[in-house]
């Protein structure tokens, strides 16, 4: 399936449209309800969805245009919401049949921020049970019989289906980074701590991540700046970047676990970066790295089955067996086994900052290789361990396999210069966009 015969609509291109009422905020919506009642009965990418209140919302909008008020660049615009985090007059269901559903009273801190930016909420998006691992109904729009990677698995599957221009993920192990990497949409999992977590179902209050799905890095950066209350990133990448970036490329822990199709789009990626200016050495991860999944397993199981452990005694029947196997296990993860995984967290945090002396960002595999099929969401050891270190990294897509699936490299930056990773991106992604989609030969 060629998702991208068009090319598609993306909130920067759309938004001046919208501002000068060219485009109307109802008939964009318009157009991502059509492509929801055409394409999710086979995708199934939305829990709920909720047309009056949506087309509520564009009408109100449009009558602020016409009184000359325009939010900003979300005015308008349709995003999804992963359903474990709460929007006001919709349920909370987190993937699991037994939830109440009570609509939420209340909306999320980072819903709430992009309603007041103008931002349309069409529904929720799937999520695996409790964003496990347990595969949900959803599948890939590019080839029905593969996953689209989990847990934000609608989120990712509803932006490449342009069923919204935009949606929300969650990210505990490789939550954002897997399925938009999938799915061939673009994904950010911000610093940590940098998106206000307030109306999530927690799983991991040292892992969890929220951060959003579109299809360009400015489109994240649009999405980004309307969830959080921080500084406005938008106007680093008003202007082409011209300077090419230093770039660590990570290979022992990272590359030489990929799979054949993805190494050779590795190759290609780093030579067409080479080509157009960008200085590129090979990092090596500091000793410590090793280790770094098992403590982010171990820490994983022991948050969530502290935060979660109740619910599943009183409903474990309903569970399936992956999140129960990680519930299960986090019950025997000691205390002191939790103490040095939160040790190890801080020592790791510390001491991959080195690979940053000579590099602005370092790239990566953004998965093993290509979407597996429906028995799996995908492997996040290539997302992990940015979970664990809480680094900014965002993945953007880069080719396409011989089968018609896509590849993603995930690009990470030191976590205090949250600039300097955001225009290096930018920079990668326009030498690389043009003809992405094309096969790997």
């Amino acid at each position: 399936m060629n998702l991208f015969q068009t090319p598609p609509q993306t909130i920067a291109h759309v938004q001046q449209a919208i501002k000068t009422r060219e485009l109307s905020c109802r008939e964009l919506l318009e157009n991502c309800f059509l492509n929801i009642e055409e394409k999710d009965p086979t995708l199934h990418a939305w829990a709920h969805l909720d047309r009056e209140a949506a087309f509520q919302q564009a009408d109100a909008l449009d009558q602020e245009l016409q009184r000359g008020r325009w939010r900003g660049p979300l005015h308008g615009i349709p995003v999804g919401i992963k359903d474990i985090i709460d929007v006001k007059g919709m349920p909370t269901r987190g993937g699991l049949e037994c939830r109440d559903e009570t609509p939420a009273a209340r909306d999320a801190t980072i819903v709430e921020n992009l309603r007041l930016e103008g931002a349309i909420f069409p529904g929720k998006t799937v999520t695996t049970q409790l964003a496990c691992f347990d595969p949900s109904p959803t599948r890939n729009p590019w080839n029905q019989e593969h996953t689209p990677g989990g847990s934000s698995s609608g989120s990712a599957a509803a932006v490449a289906a342009g069923m919204c221009l935009a949606a929300v993920g969650t990210q505990t192990g490789g939550s954002i980074i897997r399925p938009a990497s999938f799915c061939g949409v673009a994904g950010l999992k911000s610093t940590f701590g940098m998106v206000d977590r307030r109306g999530l179902i927690l799983l991991s209050q040292h892992l969890d991540h929220i951060g959003p799905l579109a299809h360009s890095i400015v489109d994240l950066v649009i999405m980004l700046d309307g969830m959080t209350d921080q500084a406005t990133y938008l106007p680093l990448l008003i202007e082409p970047v011209t300077d090419a970036p230093r770039i660590g490329w990570l290979t022992d822990f990272f590359e030489s676990r990929a799979d054949a199709s993805m190494q050779q789009a590795l190759k290609i990626v780093r030579t067409k970066l080479e080509a157009a200016g960008a200085a590129i050495r090979d990092s090596t991860l500091p000793m410590e790295f090793e280790p770094i999944l098992e403590y982010h397993l171990n820490l994983m199981q022991y948050e969530m089955a502290q935060n979660l452990g109740e619910d599943y005694e009183q409903n474990q029947e309903f569970y399936g067996p992956a999140i129960s196997q990680i519930l299960d296990a986090g019950r025997e993860v000691s205390q002191e086994r939790y103490e040095s995984c939160l040790d190890y967290q801080n020592l790791i945090g510390q001491v991959t900052r080195r690979c940053f002396a000579r590099a602005e960002i370092l790239i990566s595999p953004a998965t093993l290789g290509p979407a597996p099929d429906l028995t799996t969401t995908g492997n996040p050891s290539m997302n992990a361990p940015w979970s664990l270190t809480g680094f900014p990294t965002l993945s953007i897509p880069v080719t396409v396999t011989e089968t018609g699936l896509p590849l993603a490299i995930q690009i990470t930056g030191h976590p205090d210069k949250f600039d300097d990773f955001l225009l290096a991106a930018q920079w990668c992604e326009d030498v690389l966009r043009p003809g992405y989609l094309e096969q790997i030969s």
